[in-house]
């Protein structure tokens, strides 16, 4: 049998080396978990980047938030992550994942967070010169009381830019005052104020919220505001109409006479007036602008005419009322909007007013003793008489409506809020942490003192605009910024009002400005009761500070003012000749509330004539 040999032909043989396995990337390593926020029914969740940003940049975060069998996300590209639509009472259990072109990382560790319905609500903002207001809800001691567990709450707002603007928090801001060296408090409760920002920046802006509950700490957090940008000029409905300093208003009234035939709303270098929803004396909504003129009987006396409308925005704050404040969970607040009236009101003029002779000025520019002290026999007594030489003479007068600005909007110390003890009637201070009155970010406010009629007269309930402290808004449109002293209007007594800044060397005005605080602190406990009050609430209830009986005048508490918020030096219209003049501070009294002028206007105590 023949057989065949057979041999293999390779043909065309082709080597090929082995390729490696097919790599898509690596991801991010796994972020660091931060703080984590409650929110109404929200959480934001607070993380740092994680070391390892894997094959390629991160293109963003998302936090998962879980209780039991719901899952709710959120998506962001920096820290924290909102994370909506939770159920209040519920705790989520919190973790955040980090993402590249390759994939998502392991999540972080978890945080655990509680939505809340006592969570704070921003209502609105309010530009400045680096600055800017933040109104908002909170829930005073008056309501929390009632909830089992929660003590009273403190309040911080924080201002952050989306455009490389510098952050900023209430409580990092100069008006910022604890309270725990001088007892005197400031920029602690609403409207906060953040300043030191970047002007010309894009901000928003939220509120916390730190109570105690049943022996633990728990943070709440708004959501964020709308977006507004500080400025250095005046600002109008808007925003900003400058980014520089205003100098023009500066040069333009350079004197008090300059004051003697003054149009405010057509003011020299003043922002434009924005035009305001409000309502006529008739009951008519419609809208408006404010007018204000002030004019001088020679050296005898000035005058301020207007509409008692604010100049500056406002009535966006007040539509429709504040819907929210009178209903779950806050049950307090105002809800009134803007009413019009007719201002005419005439004071002293300031160059010949005069100072009482009880009057002691000191070292510092101001008189160090006492106008008035709180005692349930002082309750309602206006003025304080002093010997001097043998002669009893006016010291002091306490007043209810110490100013209209120089915008005609009145001016209010006090409020009608009250707290009524078993012996005693508290007057609840506009900026206190006991009831929210609705303050807006110009810390002011609506009377409820008319109605419209018919089956939609609870929609319209409108009063008289007022302010209980700085007004910002007005501030904001003169726009002189914060290098200088700012006149906002003559007291009842005739002696100018300045808006927070006060030259820091009272006899130069070349010593730059410096934030002018009061001198009183709060009482302590024992105080109260020594002065014969011993029917207060307690302090859970209304925090030191809710009421105008726990409030002292002591020239050691580190201020710069006497008792009526006053004091002698220059000023920029009286830049060689030091003259008396009030401060409207961040600090209680806020409004001056007494006057050491000799003659002082009938209309101050006549509630029938404001």
């Amino acid at each position: 049998m023949n057989s065949r040999a057979f041999f293999p032909v390779i043909v065309n043989l082709v080597l090929v080396a082995a390729s490696p396995a097919f790599s898509a990337g690596t991801v991010p390593g796994a972020p660091t978990i931060g703080e984590g926020v409650a929110g109404n029914a929200s959480a934001f969740v607070a993380f740092t980047a994680p070391a390892s940003v894997g094959s390629s940049a991160i293109t963003g975060y998302t936090a998962t938030c879980v209780s039991g069998s719901v899952t709710k996300t959120g998506t962001s590209t920096t820290s924290p992550i909102t994370v909506s639509s939770l159920t209040n009472a519920s705790t989520y259990s919190c973790t955040v994942k980090a993402a590249n072109s390759a994939g998502s990382s392991l999540a972080s560790s978890s945080v655990s967070i509680t939505p809340s319905t006592y969570t704070p609500s921003v209502k609105g903002v309010l530009p400045g010169d680096s600055r800017i207001s933040v109104m908002y809800n909170f829930i005073g001691g008056k309501v929390l009381s009632s909830v089992s567990g929660i003590g009273t709450a403190a309040y911080v707002a924080t201002c952050l830019s989306s455009d490389g603007g510098v952050r900023g928090t209430s409580t990092s801001s100069a008006e910022y005052s604890s309270g725990n060296s001088s007892g005197n408090k400031a920029n602690y409760t609403n409207p906060l104020v953040v300043s030191g920002l970047t002007n010309g920046k894009s901000y928003t802006c939220y509120v916390t919220e730190t109570y105690t509950s049943n022996g633990s700490t728990v943070t709440l957090r708004s959501a964020s505001s709308g977006s507004t940008i500080p400025n250095a000029g005046p600002a109008n409905a808007s925003g900003v109409l400058s980014s520089t300093k205003n100098t023009t208003s500066i040069t333009s009234y350079p004197s008090y006479a300059s004051y003697c035939n003054f149009t405010n709303q057509t003011a020299t270098g003043m922002g434009a007036v924005p035009s305001i929803s409000y309502y006529t004396t008739a009951g008519t909504l419609t809208t408006g602008t404010s007018n204000s003129v002030l004019t001088c009987s020679g050296t005898t006396s000035r005058t301020i005419t207007g509409n008692a409308l604010p100049d500056h925005r406002s009535s966006e704050f007040f539509t429709n009322g504040l819907s929210g404040y009178t209903s779950s969970p806050y049950f307090s607040g105002n809800p009134n909007s803007i009413g019009a009236k007719t201002v005419s009101k005439t004071v002293p003029y300031n160059l010949t007013a005069t100072v009482s002779t009880a009057y002691t000025m000191g070292a510092n520019g101001y008189d160090t003793a006492a106008c008035y002290s709180w005692t349930p026999a002082n309750d309602t007594k206006k003025q304080y008489y002093q010997s001097v030489n043998g002669a009893s003479v006016l010291r002091c007068t306490v007043v209810a409506y110490p100013s209209y600005f120089n915008n005609s909007v009145k001016v209010e110390p006090g409020t009608a809020e009250t707290y009524v003890g078993t012996s005693n009637t508290w007057r609840v201070v506009g900026k206190n942490l006991y009831q929210d009155v609705g303050l807006d970010p110009s810390n002011a406010h609506n009377q409820p003192t008319m109605s419209g009629s018919g089956p939609s007269s609870s929609t319209k309930m409108y009063g008289y605009y007022h302010y209980h402290g700085v007004p910002e808004g007005y501030v904001a449109r003169i726009g002189k910024g914060n290098s200088t002293m700012t006149l906002i209007g003559f007291a009842v007594d005739g002696f100018p009002i300045y808006a927070r800044y006060g030259y820091t060397t009272r006899t130069s005005s070349t010593s730059g400005v410096s934030i002018m605080k009061s001198n009183y602190r709060l009482r302590t406990t024992a105080e109260i009761t020594s002065a014969g009050y011993t029917d207060r609430p307690s302090v859970a209830l209304a925090p030191l500070g809710t009421f105008e009986q726990d409030w002292v005048f002591d020239a050691s508490a580190g201020g710069t003012l006497d008792a009526c918020n006053g004091r002698f030096g220059v000023t920029p219209e009286s830049p060689n000749t030091a003259v008396y003049h009030y401060f409207v501070t961040d600090t209680y009294p806020f409004i001056p509330r007494c006057m050491f002028g000799t003659s002082p206007a009938s209309w101050a105590n006549d509630a029938s004539l404001n």
